[in-house]
């Protein structure tokens, strides 16, 4: 008798690609790892450019497959991402360059400097505001509100079957790159795979700490005077008060 659930490599079918993007410091690790936690998806550890290649994801028999990349490019090709799910995500600079700058040591390099960040602001105000089928936009702050509401219309709309376990890190070993184990302790933050490892691994909430904010008088004039970063973060100036 043949069995109704098994699974045969000639009825393999191409998983449905979900690429998480938007700017260093941002979330999109951990974000990605939460979707990872979901049965149907698959997560592609390290940062991808595309789902495809040598991480197995080609005999997956999962319905769908989740990446990374901190950058806003695939925007720029959406001829080679036109058939992905993409999630955009951004975050208060106030954290965002104050956690760069305590990487870098104040001396950001230019991929992911202001302009950079300017640039990718520019690009979630557009999305955000044309309406692109399959193109959802989120801030880092609005995902852990009111019981992650806003990060589950994303998922409901991606249309996979999930629980609130999902957002519980007690349940899952999140890693983030092949070849790194979970550390028990938390490492050196200039171990920054092993520290970014173990940063996954703590509880789902958010890390906009207001104590946390180490920045230039020049950084938090520009940060709370352009423009485009007042259209998405109005109240950003009462952050520093």
């Amino acid at each position: 008798m043949k069995m109704m659930n098994s699974w045969k490599k000639q009825d393999w079918m191409p998983p449905k690609k979900i690429i998480i993007f938007g700017f260093p410091h941002c979330g999109t690790t951990i974000l990605k790892s939460i979707l990872g936690h979901i049965n149907d998806i698959e997560e592609i550890l390290g940062e991808s450019s595309y789902c495809f290649g040598s991480n197995g994801i080609k005999t997956t028999t999962k319905k769908y497959v989740v990446c990374k990349t901190p950058y806003v490019y695939p925007l720029d090709s959406m001829d080679k991402y036109k058939d992905y799910i993409m999630i955009f995500i951004i975050r208060n600079p106030l954290f965002v360059f104050s956690s760069l700058n305590k990487r870098f040591k104040y001396n950001i390099p230019p991929k992911c400097n202001y302009d950079k960040y300017i640039y990718t602001i520019k690009k979630f105000i557009n999305c955000s505001t044309n309406t692109r089928k399959n193109v959802y936009t989120i801030r880092y702050e609005d995902l852990f509100k009111n019981n992650y509401y806003n990060l589950k219309k994303i998922i409901n709309k991606i249309g996979v079957k999930y629980d609130d376990s999902i957002f519980d890190n007690t349940k899952y070993k999140n890693f983030i790159h092949p070849g790194i184990n979970i550390q028990n302790k938390k490492p050196n933050e200039n171990e920054h795979i092993e520290y970014r490892t173990w940063q996954c691994n703590q509880p789902f909430v958010s890390n906009n700490i207001i104590s946390k904010i180490d920045l230039s008088e020049i950084q938090k004039k520009e940060l709370t005077t352009n423009p485009y970063i007042l259209q998405v973060y109005p109240n950003i100036k009462s952050v520093l008060n």
